[in-house]
């Protein structure tokens, strides 16, 4: 895995207020985040297809999704879960993360709708 570890005091939550919803898919992955009185904002990242040249990509979109208090990660098995390895491992709280299999691949507004069923 890439990306930093940052250490929190065990047992400390925070509290943002703010969700994030992301969809994973060879080639791109969308980051949609918002919360209490937040405005949406959507990123995108690629995703390479080479293995060896993935993780820097994982790590950019577990650091796009920032401090939140929930993650709705979706899309394919294997990069849903090695996306939510890389968020671990940057520091976020694993019961932070939800997951969906759902098939794709899922607009926009369809995220922001999750989105805002998640807070």
């Amino acid at each position: 895995m890439q990306g930093s570890t940052r250490s929190r005091p065990h047992g400390q939550a925070t509290h943002t207020g703010i969700s994030a919803v992301v969809w994973i898919e060879p080639g791109r992955a969308v980051v949609v985040r918002g919360g209490d009185g937040a405005d949406v904002a959507s990123f995108e990242v690629e995703i390479p297809h080479l293995a060896a040249i993935t993780p820097p990509a994982l790590a950019e979109v577990a650091h796009s999704i920032g401090d939140v208090d929930r993650v709705l990660v979706m899309g394919t098995a294997d990069l849903r879960t090695a996306l939510e390895r890389e968020i671990v491992a940057i520091g976020h709280r694993p019961e932070t993360i939800r997951e969906s299999e759902a098939s794709g691949p899922v607009d926009e507004a369809g995220m922001i709708e999750r989105l805002r069923r998640l807070r």
